[in-house]
C-alpha cells in the first residue's frame, strides 16, 4: 500500500527540514505545493530525499478571498499523488508532528475511508521561551479532530484542508503535536497580524478577527487561548478538560 504525504507551505525554512524528516517515517514520498515562499523553503523541499514533487506558485495574493481560495492549492498535489500511484494520502502542515496509534507507523485498514487525528496546540511558556519549538513543555487541553489520512478516491476534492467527498468510514488514527502557536514570540506576533489583518479581515468573520487582535502581545502563556490550565503531552488523555474546538 502506497502512502504519499501532501502539503502546502510558505516560508517554513525554520522547521520544514525537521517536518520532512519526521513525515518520512510514515509515508513513501511527499508532494509539496510551495505558495510563493521568499526563503529557502523550496530548495529544502527539493533536496529532501522523501520529496518527489514540488509545485511552485510564484505569486502570493493576499486578499482574504485569495487566501480562502489558496486552501484549494492542495488539490494540485493531490492529483500528482494520485498519478504517482497513491492508495492513501496524508495531508499535513509544516508545523504538525504526528503520533499514530500504532507508533511503528500507519496501520491502515483498506476498508477505512479516512483517519482523523486529535490535534493539540503547544504554547510558549516562561520556562521554555528561550528554547527551540520542539522543546515546548505545555499544550492546551483542547483538541481539534481533523481527518488527515484519506483513501484515494475520484470523489475527493481539496477546496479546503479537509476535502469534500470523504467516504463514511472515518476512524481515529492518532495524535498531532501542533507547534504553530509555539514557534517564537516574533512568529506569534506575525501570525496575529496575519490572521487579524488578512485571513479573517473580510467583514464576515469579525469574531475570529477580534480573537487574533486580542492575542497580540500574549505569546507567553500561563493558560491556553481558551482559558484552561495547560497540560503536558503525557496528560492528553488523563484530564476531564479535553474538549473539541
Amino acid at each position: 500500500m502506497k502512502v504519499i504525504g501532501i502539503t502546502r507551505v510558505r516560508n517554513e525554512s525554520g522547521l520544514i527540514q525537521n517536518t520532512l524528516d519526521h513525515v518520512s517515517d510514515y509515508v513513501d514520498e511527499v508532494h509539496v505545493f510551495d505558495d510563493a515562499s521568499q526563503d529557502s523553503t523550496p530548495s529544502i523541499c527539493e533536496s529532501h530525499s522523501t520529496v518527489e514533487k514540488v509545485i511552485r506558485n510564484e505569486t502570493w495574493l493576499m486578499s482574504p478571498k485569495d487566501r480562502i481560495l489558496a486552501e484549494g492549492y492542495r488539490q494540485q498535489v493531490y492529483e500528482t499523488a494520485v498519478r504517482a500511484g497513491a492508495d492513501y494520502v496524508y495531508v499535513f502542515d509544516a508545523d504538525e508532528f504526528i503520533e499514530p496509534t500504532d507508533k511503528s507507523g500507519f496501520n491502515i485498514d483498506p476498508e477505512v475511508d479516512a483517519y482523523y487525528f486529535k490535534l493539540f496546540d503547544f504554547y510558549i511558556t516562561e520556562g521554555d521561551k528561550d528554547r527551540p519549538y520542539w522543546s515546548r513543555q505545555y499544550m492546551g487541553p483542547e483538541y481539534r479532530g481533523i481527518p488527515m489520512l484519506f483513501k484515494v478516491s475520484s470523489k475527493l476534492n481539496f477546496t479546503q484542508r479537509v476535502p469534500r467527498g470523504i467516504g463514511p468510514n472515518i476512524v481515529f488514527g492518532g495524535y498531532v503535536k501542533h507547534y504553530g502557536k509555539a514557534m517564537s514570540v516574533e512568529q506569534w506576533e506575525a501570525d496575529c497580524d496575519y490572521y487579524a489583518n488578512v485571513r479573517w479581515n473580510n467583514g464576515k468573520q469579525q469574531a475570529l478577527r477580534q480573537r487574533w487582535m486580542d492575542r497580540k502581545g500574549k505569546a507567553i502563556h500561563t493558560e491556553s487561548d481558551f482559558g484552561r490550565p495547560l497540560i503536558t503531552w503525557e496528560e492528553r488523555e488523563n484530564t476531564s478538560k479535553i474538549v473539541k474546538i
